[in-house]
């Protein structure tokens, strides 16, 4: 028996017209100027001087004429900062303060309160083309709202699929690579989508929480190819039967969308 159920991730046929916070005027550099200020734990600046480089490839990034989803710009522009970053170390604890400031001038999150949940951000970079981010939390459970709380939704399986929410078990972490102009998030940890996804019709199948495997981000564009399965946290809050247990550890569902949070 093949067991089929669709996660729609971040994809959205509905979004809210709702405004959160009051719009400001984006400014690629106070961007600029919050990168260079980033020091990390012991005040040791993460860049000795400006790199020619690395400005062209954040103005890029952050170019208002060009789509782009937030999700892209946060993870690229954390691969810009291993790639470039001068320090002379290989692991380091990135500067809350420096961390936060440049995470809300950047407006890679919709929520501008979000980033100051934030307590700590380790940066494993052994290979600065591969490196490795751990983002830890004031909570043990923390969660950021998809859409100003709306979550995004679409028709798929017979059933309404609707994200609700990204929920963080007290950490986060992930690798960063690149894949010819796209960048790659992956191996994440500590992290899932909650909300309502399953099938309906031969057999009716509910799930609250999935587990992102990966996602590349087309670059230039909102779509992203996502690959997701259920997460173990499904069957340890919810009761179903054993074989769903064993079918969803073994089945990734891989799906090319439009993505954002």
């Amino acid at each position: 028996m093949l067991l089929l159920v669709t996660i729609p991730v971040f994809a959205s046929d509905s979004k809210s017209d709702q405004p959160t916070t009051k719009p400001t005027e984006f400014s690629i550099n106070q961007v600029l100027d919050d990168v260079y200020a980033l020091v990390d734990s012991e005040n040791v600046k993460l860049f000795n001087e400006k790199n020619v480089e690395m400005d062209k490839e954040l103005k890029e990034l952050f170019d208002v004429s060009i789509l782009r989803s937030k999700l892209e710009q946060f993870y690229t522009m954390l691969f810009y900062i291993s790639r470039y970053a001068s320090i002379g170390k290989d692991e380091f604890i990135i500067d809350r303060d420096s961390t936060i400031k440049l995470l809300i001038s950047s407006e890679v999150f919709t929520n501008r309160e979000f980033p100051k949940r934030i307590s700590k951000v380790y940066l494993f970079r052994h290979s600065r083309e591969r490196p490795f981010y751990k983002v830890l939390f004031d909570g043990d459970r923390v969660e950021l709202n998809l859409n100003k709380g709306d979550g995004y939704g679409i028709s798929r399986e017979g059933m309404r699929q609707q994200a609700k929410a990204l929920v963080f078990y007290g950490s986060f972490s992930f690798c960063l690579k690149k894949n010819g102009e796209n960048v790659e998030a992956f191996d994440f940890e500590d992290v899932d989508l909650y909300g309502f996804f399953g099938s309906r019709g031969f057999i009716n199948v509910d799930i609250n929480y999935v587990a992102v495997r990966s996602v590349e981000f087309h670059k230039g564009s909102e779509m992203a190819l996502v690959r997701a399965k259920v997460s173990r946290r499904e069957f340890e809050i919810n009761e179903h039967t054993w074989l769903l247990a064993l079918v969803t550890r073994f089945v990734t569902d891989k799906s090319l969308q439009p993505l954002d949070w």
